[in-house]
């Protein structure tokens, strides 16, 4: 399901920002000769799509993999910053390596027993905090330690963090370690 969104959402992107015309714009199939010079008329046509991660770049979109954990990330640093609502507060519980050094912001990561109940907020909220907490802690940008951060800031490093992420490795080819940190 999500490679499927993927594919629609880089064919969206080659319509709106891409350079090359390609067989989603009507300018692509004008082969009357009165529409055309002659040497366009000659001249073979390049079927070969451009690449979308250089427009995602330099435009500083998100794929809908990273939208997603946007989402996730913005919406429990609001539950846990402002304590509300305080139904879904209560289940983010610190963890316990979190409760012995006061810097670590981790959350207990609930445990479930069915495989479609990992879909949930909770489990996938949970369990991108850690991983996004556990990364930052590494080059000491742990920004998240007492949550003073206003929310709009925090939104733009999550954002900056997941371009960062997104841009990185072969500047034109999508790899695996561009959706996931």
């Amino acid at each position: 399901m999500k490679a499927n969104t993927f594919n629609i959402q880089k064919r969206c992107i080659h319509l709106l920002f891409g350079k090359k015309l390609n067989f989603d714009h009507a300018e692509y199939y004008k082969t009357c000769a009165r529409t055309r010079s002659i040497d366009e008329h000659l001249t073979p046509k390049d079927y070969v799509l451009e690449h979308t991660k250089p427009l995602f770049t330099e435009f500083k979109l998100l794929t809908v993999h990273n939208l997603h954990k946007l989402f996730l990330l913005n919406e429990v640093f609001k539950i846990k910053k402002y304590r509300y609502p305080i139904p879904l507060y209560i289940l983010l519980k610190r963890s316990h390596e979190s409760t012995r050094n006061y810097l670590n912001n981790n959350i207990s990561i609930p445990r479930y027993n069915l495989e479609a109940s990992r879909q949930q907020f909770l489990y996938c909220g949970t369990t991108i905090w850690n991983k996004f907490n556990n990364k930052t802690a590494q080059f000491n940008t742990n920004f998240l330690s007492d949550l003073s951060t206003s929310s709009c800031m925090a939104k733009n490093r999550f954002k900056k963090f997941l371009l960062d992420i997104q841009s990185s490795g072969h500047p034109q080819l999508w790899e695996c370690h561009n959706h996931s940190f």
